[in-house]
């Protein structure tokens, strides 16, 4: 299936998913995210602002900020070249609507060069649990990370997984796909449960922050 075909594919998957059971996967990827142990290790995160039909990243974001982890999302420079940078921000005041309606800094605030970046975590349409990667088709994201070494590491929700996704010379493989059910690690070829992840974090003081947020 061609990407154009497969991204149309998953759309209309995505419209169709009821408000209940984006809650539930909303929670479940948030929780094996947060206990995973790179998560909990690295001192600086890069993070996309979710919109209403993606991944909620709104624990995620808020949860690094208490750990005191330097907290960037993505702000787009340049529409014509897929272009975007990598901002700071310490509240969520430090946002306003930029391109496309999507939540971005405001003017001013510090540009972070990405080796200085330990961790992205990624949009996409779907995913496959090798790795493989589609986004909305600009390619802001491909370019942005080609070269970078940080970890890099997409959510999706299981039931927008593909079987397998078309992918280039240009595409990015993702390092681990997180959904609500599973943790896929394409270079294990298998995934990691969340018993595993609790397990390697050796402390799962974070529960009580994740189960703090979902109460809200």
């Amino acid at each position: 299936m061609e990407k154009k075909e497969l991204r149309e594919l998953i759309r209309e998957k995505n419209k169709n998913l009821t408000e209940d059971y984006r809650a539930r996967a909303n929670a479940g990827i948030a929780t094996r995210f947060l206990l995973y142990p790179v998560f909990q290790q690295v001192d600086s995160v890069f993070c996309y602002v979710s919109m209403e039909n993606e991944p909620d990243t709104r624990t995620i974001i808020e949860t690094a900020w208490q750990m005191g982890k330097m907290v960037t999302v993505p702000r787009c420079i340049s529409i014509k070249e897929s272009r975007m940078e990598a901002v700071q921000i310490k509240s969520w005041d430090d946002l306003q609507v930029g391109t496309m309606g999507i939540l971005e800094p405001k003017p001013g605030l510090p540009v972070i060069d990405g080796y200085k970046i330990a961790l992205a975590v990624v949009p996409c349409v779907t995913a496959d649990r090798w790795g493989g990667r589609l986004g909305h088709g600009a390619g802001f994201y491909d370019r942005w990370l080609k070269g970078q070494s940080m970890y890099k590491y997409c959510l999706c929700y299981e039931e927008l997984l593909s079987e397998k996704v078309p992918t280039d010379q240009n595409d990015i493989k993702m390092d681990r796909v997180f959904t609500e059910d599973k943790i896929y690690n394409p270079k294990a070829q298998s995934d990691d449960s969340i018993q595993e992840a609790m397990k390697e974090a050796g402390n799962i003081s974070i529960i009580g922050l994740i189960k703090g947020f979902f109460k809200r």
